[in-house]
């Protein structure tokens, strides 16, 4: 009895699908995207219009300082799909890096320097929140190609395991930061109250971009069950909206998924 049980199980071993043809996936991962520390004075014709149409002297600066920041903490979905008819392989993915760092604005005018608050509230609730702090966040939505390179073990009919290199595109969605570019963009209509100009900081601290990225990874598809594990690394162009941060960070994810 015991020996036609395995001679089932090795039969629908070698009759399931050698990899993962489809299949959904949650990750877990960091991003090295970093802010550096910055203190700068913005006054005269670098003054966002919000403060330079206050109609204020010459003498009146906007004070942005900001600590450092060092990679984020990710969270992820992916999915993809397995075409036996054709060479490349298609992946979608959506992840959410979150960070914080300290920073101060002080708004210098007519003797007056007014402390503009932006410890505001994260855009994602809960992720970058950090008492004092301002949130920096990024979500990337990635399209990518994948062409794999080597299925292994390289005799045995069920090759679970694979790697594979690939490229796409990346739509990102991310944090302004308190930077002298950035403030330009934020505060475009009138300055009013401190209170006032945190509320339009927090409303237009997420903007968006288009990039790339380069990835390489590997995927074991546990035979029988419908289960992969996976991991990837990913290198982005150009996927930051700030000037302030990484234009190339990479990232690295691991996790698991239904399969068949």
């Amino acid at each position: 009895m015991k020996r036609k049980i395995l001679v089932a199980l090795s039969g629908l071993a070698l009759a399931a699908p050698s990899h993962a043809l489809v299949g959904i996936a949650v990750s877990g991962g960091l991003n090295s995207t970093s802010i550096s520390g910055s203190n700068q004075t913005i006054t005269g014709a670098d003054l966002p219009a919000a403060f330079a149409n206050t109609g204020a002297s010459t003498t009146n600066s906007l004070v942005a300082s900001r600590s450092s920041m060092s990679g984020l903490t990710q969270l992820g979905v992916k999915a993809w799909l397995e075409l036996p008819i054709i060479p490349v392989e298609f992946e979608i993915s959506s992840n959410i890096g979150w960070g914080s760092y300290k920073s101060s604005l002080i708004y210098n005018h007519g003797g007056v320097a007014d402390t503009i608050p932006v410890d505001v509230k994260s855009p994602i609730v809960g992720l970058g929140d950090k008492s004092g702090s301002t949130p920096y966040i990024s979500v990337l939505n990635d399209l990518t190609l994948r062409y794999p390179i080597l299925e292994l073990p390289p005799l045995s009919p069920i090759k679970p395991l694979k790697i594979w290199v690939g490229a796409g595109a990346t739509y990102a969605v991310a944090s302004r930061v308190v930077d002298k570019s950035d403030l330009q963009s934020v505060f475009s209509g009138s300055y009013t109250t401190p209170d006032a100009a945190k509320a339009t900081f927090k409303d237009n601290i997420l903007t968006n971009t288009w990039g790339g990225h380069l990835a390489v990874g590997a995927q074991f598809k546990i035979p029988v069950i419908p289960i992969a594990l996976f991991i990837d690394g990913k290198w982005y162009l150009h996927t930051a909206t700030s000037s302030a941060a990484s234009k190339y960070p990479f990232a690295v994810n691991a996790g698991a998924g239904f399969s068949i």
